[in-house]
């Protein structure tokens, strides 16, 4: 009975959306339970941390950040943002959570100008938390930030050299300095003796981007002046044990879940009824040759978790054949703007970045793609941009949608945005991962694989299973903000579920049948366009992105096709081969769990 010959079923499905269903939501009493532990749990942290507050201070582990002469690909200059005195000079706290001095703090004046400490692009200008930030980035990959503002003069994107005005100061002025995700000490910045130096952080942050940072900030100003009654109590403690533990309680219930044979049945069947007998329109000829040739279109590309400038999976993505001009065709660098020697027709700024830069908060990697694209439409601006993701690319190119109308700006001239193999529902692997770690000989074992992997000298997909990317192997940090968010049940993850497709956007999310890295049905995207093809194999994931099937519904996306027909063969074999995976790696994970201890 599933011989019959295509049109039966489409790929695709346009109009009637499925929408997936979970245990949780007929069993949620695990929920209410994490809850009051957690509460439990949180009211002894706090009676703990109150105790603490009438113990001596102990010694200070802290010392001044390390300079080490060392050749950087740009030399920047920097000098103090005002003339005051420093009131409080760095002190990195004992541990990432604790309590400390993350900058400087001078002694300023209301209205005093505060100056651009060395020239840079403005990424962040605006008010968090009630206080006014402007955060830089330099050439050298350096972040300054000019903290508790009592007014703001620069705008995001805006070009600043040396001694521009961003801004007026308050009474103090909080001034703190990042390399990558760690902050360092400002004043090894000032050494007019070390024009070249590498900076050596004391500690990761729990977050990297303009809020958390703010937020970060100003419990250490509490800290410092908030009076004798709180001397050591960091006010973002408690907050972040809560997270801590709501986190792997929901992780716990959720694994549970998922490896539920009933539930995933129900799943399946619902899945697999709504695209037998809802399938929706389908093409069943050849799809268009180079559908935009001619068209002067731009190609902007998002690769995945773990790619690097120089080995990213999307450079194999035939845009050729799909009519692109070479010069039009602009690569996304995670370390901001486009990758070098790529969208060369439109002049771009940017830089090569390592696959360090790709496993950071992706909320920056977004409002950094979202910049480009803003780029992209004023360099050209009769041109329509096309976003073409792979992997984790296609959740920052979402979330880079989400910033893009907040921002207000034109989405009328994004043509088709395009994810392949995309953990839109969020990624197993990285579910497991995160469940695994909560164990510490779970977490000494991710560790230990961790290692082992970035040792190799394999072919690797984007997102880390085996395999080098040209500096000693490419290493997937399980404990990188880009896993912690690419996990079911994450805030990007929900947060993506309630945004879903911006209006006026063709979003289509193409999915590999045998996809072990990214299941399909975790492509799904309610309300976008569906496609899964037949795809298969240990390399599926990467294989994706250059193969015949991916590249034939590229082109009828981008020609105004619907998607090609599939017998009802193979739509049973999209939805059984896809939920087996699924199922597997959640019951490989749940099992590891439970063997760790």
């Amino acid at each position: 009975m599933f011989l019959a010959p295509a049109p039966l079923v489409a790929r695709r499905r346009s109009f009637r959306p499925r929408r997936r269903f979970h245990m949780p939501r007929r069993r949620p009493s695990w929920r209410r339970l994490a809850g009051l532990a957690t509460t439990v749990v949180l009211v002894a942290l706090a009676a703990i941390a109150t105790h603490a507050t009438l113990a001596p201070a102990g010694p200070v582990l802290a010392g001044p950040a390390r300079c080490v002469g060392r050749l950087q690909p740009e030399r920047v200059s920097y000098r103090p943002p005002v003339a005051g005195e420093v009131h409080d000079p760095f002190r990195p706290p004992p541990h990432p959570y604790g309590p400390g001095n993350r900058g400087l703090e001078y002694d300023t004046a209301p209205g005093d100008p505060v100056y651009a400490s060395a020239d840079g692009t403005v990424t962040f200008a605006g008010l968090v938390a009630g206080s006014l930030h402007v955060t830089v980035r330099h050439a050298d990959g350096v972040r300054t930030t000019y903290a508790f503002l009592d007014q703001v003069d620069v705008a995001r994107g805006q070009r600043v050299t040396q001694g521009d005005v961003v801004g007026a100061a308050g009474e103090r002025l909080h001034f703190s300095a990042r390399v990558g995700d760690a902050y360092v000490d400002p004043a090894a910045l000032f050494d007019a003796g070390a024009t070249v130096v590498e900076l050596l952080p004391f500690e990761i942050p729990p977050g990297s981007d303009p809020e958390q940072e703010a937020a970060r900030e100003a419990a250490d100003r509490v800290q410092r002046h908030g009076g004798p009654e709180l001397p050591s109590v960091d006010l973002l403690d408690i907050g972040n044990a809560y997270d801590w533990l709501r986190a792997r309680a929901e992780g716990v219930g959720r694994a549970w879940d998922d490896v539920n044979p009933a539930g995933r049945a129900l799943d399946m069947s619902l899945d697999l009824g709504e695209r037998l007998l809802f399938p929706g329109p389908c093409s069943d000829g050849a799809p268009p040759a180079r559908p935009v040739a001619g068209a002067g279109r731009v190609a902007i590309t998002v690769d995945g978790l773990a790619s690097a400038s120089a080995t990213g999976t999307m450079r194999t993505l035939r845009t050729a054949e799909l009519g692109y001009e070479e010069d039009r065709v602009v690569s996304f660098s995670y370390a901001g703007g486009a990758v070098p020697g790529t969208g060369e027709a439109l002049g771009l700024d940017g830089a090569g970045y390592d696959s360090a830069d790709s496993q950071g908060d992706l909320h920056d990697a977004a409002r950094e793609l979202a910049t480009l694209v803003e780029e992209v439409l004023a360099a050209d601006p009769g041109a329509t941009v096309d976003l073409l993701a792979h992997s984790q690319g296609g959740v920052v190119a979402r979330l880079a949608l989400a910033e893009l109308e907040r921002r207000g700006a034109d989405v009328d001239r994004l043509g088709v945005v395009a994810t392949l193999g995309s953990p839109h529902h969020g990624a197993d692997l990285a579910s497991a991962a995160r469940l695994i770690d909560t164990r510490p000989t779970g977490s000494l074992a991710l560790d230990l694989g961790e290692a082992l992997l970035a040792g190799g000298d394999g072919d690797r997909d984007d997102d880390g299973v085996g395999g080098s990317d040209g500096d000693g192997g490419r290493r997937v940090d399980t404990d990188s903000p880009a896993v912690r968010q690419l996990a079911e049940g994450s805030d990007v993850v929900r947060e993506l579920d309630r945004a879903g497709v911006p209006e006026g956007v063709d979003l289509v999310s193409i999915a590999a049948r045998g996809d072990a890295i990214v299941a399909s049905p975790q492509s799904h995207v309610d309300g976008a366009t569906n496609v899964t093809v037949p795809a298969t194999g240990w390399h599926a994931h990467r294989d994706l992105v250059a193969s015949d099937a991916a590249t034939a519904e590229l082109a009828r996306a981008l020609g105004g096709e619907p998607p090609g027909c599939e017998d009802a063969a193979d739509v049973v074999a999209d939805v059984a081969v896809g939920h087996g995976l699924s199922f597997a790696e959640d019951a490989a994970g749940y099992a590891l769990y439970t063997l760790a201890r």
